[in-house]
């Protein structure tokens, strides 16, 4: 068994000492570099999260368009399928009047 020196002590001791600060250093660069990604990562995900918020909108948006056409072509439908309709058809594309209408034409070209 071999005793240490005063002197091989405190080199020992500053070893210690050199590498427990080291290591204390290190772990901090470790921390910070972590919470630097954290950050970016957050920046980005929040980012994505407008766009998709953006998005969400505009398809809602769409949404309610398409449903107000198909409300309006129901509203078609349903008028094509009345006598006025055919009689409108009828007068403009065929010019087929009643047996007792009178039809006035104005002059004007």
């Amino acid at each position: 068994m071999r005793f240490e020196t005063k002197r091989e002590r405190e080199q020992r001791r500053k070893r210690q000492r050199r590498s427990s600060v080291t290591g204390m250093i290190l772990a901090v660069i470790v921390v910070l570099g972590l919470g630097i990604l954290l950050w970016n990562s957050k920046k980005s995900l929040a980012k994505k999260n407008d766009e998709y918020t953006a998005q969400i909108q505009e398809l809602e948006r769409q949404i309610e368009e398409e449903n107000q056409r198909t409300e309006e072509l129901d509203e078609y439908k349903k008028y094509i399928q009345t006598k006025k309709f055919v009689e409108e058809m009828a007068k403009d594309k065929f010019g087929l009047i009643y047996p007792n209408e009178i039809v006035f034409k104005s002059n004007n070209k």
